[in-house]
């Protein structure tokens, strides 16, 4: 009896950009040892008093909520998968990041990270094109990044949505579009979807 593949919807995600507003350092005023010893009570975990303070830090004070919360409901409304592309992803596993994603209640939609390996000509996008090409389970998908703009429209023209410093419902609205299969109109000027 053959069995049928799990057909998968992704989103792609860089977090510094996009979760992270760029120059957001409210996490230095902030007690981060008290804050690491607080979410390892909170969520029963002692290995939390392990993780390095100054992500804790950045992830509950510098990570803009509402961009949390947009990719929050794009994830429950398409049942999607996010998979890690930031930079975030280096020397750290796949358990790490789900913790991290946790204090948000996002871990159980945090499943992969790609691989470390790009390089020119195409960088994070060459990653991401790997990742597909070894996952061909994958039927759907949206990357949303504020860097490598020119290799990701190269790549993935009608996939990426571009940030300009955290997502906002212009933005939202063409991932949703993206995820329902609703083709980019020809010629459209492209907005700067997640400029407030």
């Amino acid at each position: 009896m053959q069995h049928e593949t799990r057909r998968r919807t992704v989103i792609f995600l860089d977090i510094d950009g996009v979760l992270q507003p760029p120059h957001s350092q409210a996490r230095f005023r902030h007690d981060l040892e008290e804050l690491r010893r607080g979410l390892a009570d909170t969520l029963g975990d002692a290995s939390y008093l392990d993780f390095d303070k100054y992500d804790f830090g950045a992830i509950c004070h510098d990570w803009d909520k509402g961009a949390v919360e947009r990719l929050r409901s794009l994830c429950e409304d398409f049942g999607a998968e996010t998979v890690v592309t930031s930079g975030w992803r280096l020397r750290k596993p796949v358990s790490l990041l789900k913790a991290y994603f946790r204090i948000h209640h996002l871990d159980r939609h945090v499943t992969d990270k790609t691989d470390e390996e790009g390089g020119a000509p195409h960088y994070r996008a060459g990653e991401v094109k790997d990742y597909l090409g070894s996952h061909p389970e994958i039927e759907r998908f949206v990357i949303i990044d504020d860097g490598y703009r020119t290799e990701f429209e190269a790549l993935f023209p009608e996939q990426f949505v571009h940030t300009a410093s955290r997502p906002d419902a212009a933005g939202e609205t063409r991932a949703r579009q993206i995820l329902s299969g609703v083709p980019a109109q020809a010629n459209r000027p492209q907005p700067s979807p997640f400029r407030t």
